[in-house]
């Protein structure tokens, strides 16, 4: 039996993904601040990241005092189609650990969890498949967490298990 998923997609563009992507983040954030903070946020990261994927220079967002707080408002190129998905899934998971980092106590534990329900399943899965791990941006919150209060992760040598130890 195919997944009904992987039928559906081949259709999706890059263009699509992102724009679902940033439009999903805006709106969790905005549900947590304001919609022009969670969207100046999304405008200052792809600024910065831009020096790191320079493909994300085919994408912009309109000036917040004018701006509809709609998908429309973010303008991508057809030049964004031509990058190689892993290329953008990389900047994806990037664009979502900084964001994630940057509304810090705002974003809430559930942050990744929301975000998913908002970005829905189709391009949940189009995430998954150019190499989008969310489950990992979680882990790295929850292990900084017990770091915090005093615990550390050690591994074992030579097996693939982890132990959590406080720290002395």
């Amino acid at each position: 039996m195919v997944n009904s998923n992987e039928t559906e997609d081949t259709d999706i563009t890059n263009s699509e993904v992102i724009k679902h992507t940033l439009i999903s983040l805006i709106i969790v954030a905005s549900s947590k601040t304001s919609n022009d903070y969670a969207w100046i946020v999304i405008k200052k990261l792809l600024r910065e990241l831009k020096t790191h994927y320079s493909f994300l220079n085919f994408i912009e967002i309109g000036e917040i005092s004018v701006i509809k707080y709609s998908i429309e408002d973010i303008y991508i190129s057809s030049d964004f189609d031509k990058i190689k998905p892993k290329q953008v899934g990389t900047a994806i998971q990037d664009l979502i650990d900084l964001f994630k980092k940057y509304l810090g106590t705002k974003a809430g534990y559930f942050f990744i969890e929301e975000f998913k329900n908002v970005l829905g399943e189709k391009y949940y899965y189009m995430l998954k498949k150019i190499g989008v791990d969310l489950r990992l941006i979680e882990l790295q919150k929850e292990l900084y967490g017990l770091e915090i209060k005093g615990y550390k992760i050690k591994e074992s040598s030579g097996s693939n298990i982890a132990f959590v130890e406080k720290i002395k």
